[in-house]
């Protein structure tokens, strides 16, 4: 399972990394994890390598460019991703209206592991 994490907070890193490995462990699958803090990085690394990808966390708001318009920038370069996206926000109501024609999957912060592994089964399937 490779997983990209855009996210300016380093601390979410952190916690999302153990999490993951946490999972992987609990499905018996590999992982491997490429955090970005950059979000201009993070668009770069998703449209340029996202077919690389099972999954893409996107957090909302970061300096530079925010998350909904990562998501944006892939839905027009690169639409067969948005069925590996995640947004991972306190800030749900930032999508409302934003993408209406779009089932979106949201996380909200805070979160506990288990809505995470929840998440991740139906992305991961």
């Amino acid at each position: 399972m490779n997983v990209l994490l855009i996210d300016d907070e380093e601390t979410m890193h952190e916690i999302m990394s153990a999490f993951l490995h946490r999972y992987a462990q609990q499905t018996g699958r590999e992982i491997d994890i490429t955090c970005v803090a950059d979000p201009v990085k993070g668009l770069f690394e998703a449209t340029a390598n996202g077919d690389d990808y099972d999954l893409i966390l996107l957090d909302i708001r970061m300096p530079k460019l925010t998350g909904d318009e990562i998501y944006n920038s892939i839905a027009h370069i690169k639409p067969e991703l948005l069925d590996r996206v995640l947004f991972v926000t306190g800030y749900r109501q930032d999508l409302h209206g934003r993408f209406p024609d779009h089932s979106l999957r949201i996380l909200d912060k805070p979160f506990r592991y288990a809505l995470l592994a929840e998440a991740l089964d139906e992305i991961l399937h």
